[in-house]
């Protein structure tokens, strides 16, 4: 296997990127964060570094990889010394989501995979292709993924972890249309049942009920994004009452439907209402000064 400078935490994150170098805004979804850790104890187990059982998860060689992200979850199986259930581990380190995705974005940029640029996550590359180890190019996860499903070529034990974790984690959408999928349904399972460990992790990740693409990606109607926004202001303001909540994120209320219209405009949630200006504002997320302010 030709090892490349991404590790698989790393290439499910480039899914998440679409075709104009941007982030889907749903990637903050705790249900990322779940596929994410998934992928972590897959590639620990491609690197020797764990095996399982159809339950536990049994440490093996866990000597460091030169990774960050790889090699903290190693000291974190070390420190515990012990076999310790699928699901337990899924749901341990789903707690340090944020913190996955943070070490992810910060290492793709360093790698040169990624870039920051007017706020906004791109690709580096033009030709969707990144560097290996070896100064050769490699080609960019899903156009290898797809050229795999549509061929009879021997799959690469990288490549067999991926399938796996998109099937099992409903993500297929995200690589290829639905007439695709059902019409390569044998190829695809073929294809993931080559991963022993990848099926019992599947079996933990269908257990979470994790959404489809249509879910996961974010095409939900105004009406389902503004609910979510609503549910996000209640937790962090303590409201326990909807009639304590602002008009103009309140059903019911005719406000309500000039911020379905704003909703609709914008394409997404992430809104305030000044009261007395009478003025929707969007909420931008500062990535750059983010990502920047770290250190790279």
């Amino acid at each position: 296997m030709q090892e490349t400078f991404l590790n698989i935490p790393e290439e499910i994150y480039l899914l998440s990127i679409n075709e104009k170098g941007q982030q889907h805004e749903s990637f903050k979804s705790e249900n990322f964060d779940l596929i994410i850790s998934a992928a972590i104890l897959m590639n620990l187990a491609l690197l020797h570094r764990i095996d399982s059982d159809a339950i536990n998860i049994i440490p093996d060689k866990l000597e460091k990889v030169g990774d960050n992200l790889l090699d903290g979850v190693i000291g974190d199986i070390y420190e515990y010394d012990d076999n310790r259930r699928i699901d337990e581990w899924i749901s341990h380190l789903s707690m340090h989501g944020p913190f996955f995705r943070e070490e992810i974005l910060l290492s793709l940029v360093r790698n040169g995979v990624l870039k920051i640029e007017d706020e906004k996550v791109l690709w580096f590359f033009s030709k969707r292709k990144y560097p290996m180890v070896d100064d050769a190019e490699q080609e960019e996860v899903q156009s290898r993924i797809r050229n795999l499903i549509f061929s009879d070529d021997l799959p690469d034990e990288r490549d067999i972890v991926i399938v796996s974790l998109l099937k099992s984690s409903n993500l297929l959408e995200v690589v290829f249309t639905p007439e695709e999928i059902k019409e390569n349904t044998e190829r695809i399972d073929q294809i993931a049942k080559m991963d022993f460990i990848g099926q019992a992790i599947g079996k933990v990740l269908k257990s979470y009920n994790i959404s489809g693409f249509d879910k996961l990606f974010g095409v939900k109607t105004p009406e389902q994004m503004l609910e979510e926004h609503a549910k996000v202001l209640k937790t962090k303001y303590r409201v326990k009452n909807d009639d304590m909540m602002p008009a103009w994120i309140r059903k019911g209320d005719p406000q309500y439907e000039k911020t379905l219209d704003y909703v609709r405009t914008l394409g997404h949630a992430d809104i305030t209402f000044n009261p007395r200006t009478k003025e929707y504002a969007e909420i931008k997320y500062n990535y750059a000064r983010h990502v920047f302010g770290s250190g790279i």
